[in-house]
């Protein structure tokens, strides 16, 4: 009995591994930086028109007085439009002393109108270039709403040509794909602003403002950590 024990014992040392030895770890995984866009090209569907009051003269107190009533007559005009937003901007009035002429006062005061609709707004720019307004920009962009309108299909196509190109590249590698690590989604974006197109100052008879929206190019970008191994045999 004490002999088959023995023998047993000797067997398991001689087959087994050495004392405190262990198997041998996996290789880490290797990591797959990775990054795909998806895009469309959709109509922009926002015009924004920017005017301008401004005036010139020896006295700042007639100059001021000047601004205000052609700015308030415009935003009475402009309020009367509907689906118009309007908005005044920046205020300034300010001294120049130009060489061989006697000190002037200048200042101007701006005007936003945007809005989805763009017959009625350019009418109501050309009736305020008429009246006596400066034109500082005419000019589309895409809307948030359109562009959210876009964001999960484009999402859904950049997310399975990250897939598909990830697998090619561990094809390619004679790996497999074991999982995302981490992924990044971005929102739906241009990647643009308004484009400005600038105009010349109003004179009587001031034809209605022309602009045309064409296309802006609306786009979604994810990227991944995917973590690859050598494919089992």
């Amino acid at each position: 009995m004490q002999r088959r024990l023995l023998a047993a014992a000797l067997a398991a040392l001689i087959a087994g591994p050495a004392y405190g030895e262990s198997a041998e770890p996996a290789p880490a995984p290797t990591v797959l930086h990775l990054s795909q866009s998806a895009e469309r090209r959709l109509p922009r569907d926002i015009l924004h028109v920017t005017l301008r009051a401004e005036k010139s003269g020896a006295d700042a107190q007639i100059v001021e007085a000047a601004i205000n009533e052609s700015m308030a007559k415009a935003l009475a005009q402009a309020r009367q439009v509907t689906g118009v937003e309007v908005a005044t901007g920046s205020y300034a009035v300010y001294r120049e002393t130009p060489k061989d002429h006697p000190p002037q006062w200048s200042g101007s005061q701006s005007l936003f109108l945007s809005g989805s609709h763009a017959g009625p707004l350019l009418n109501l720019a050309g009736a305020l270039q008429a009246a006596g307004l400066l034109m500082s920009n005419l000019s589309y962009e895409m809307s948030h709403e359109a562009m959210r309108g876009a964001e999960d299909d484009l999402t859904a196509e950049a997310l399975s040509a990250l897939e598909r190109r990830a697998a090619a590249i561990a094809q390619h590698l004679h790996q497999a794909v074991l999982g995302y690590r981490d992924l990044t989604v971005g929102n739906a974006e241009t990647g643009e602003g308004p484009m400005p197109r600038f105009a010349a100052a109003a004179v009587a008879a001031m034809p209605t403002p022309v602009a045309a929206p064409g296309e802006a190019t609306v786009r979604v970008t994810v990227s991944a950590e995917i973590l690859l191994a050598p494919k089992q045999p």
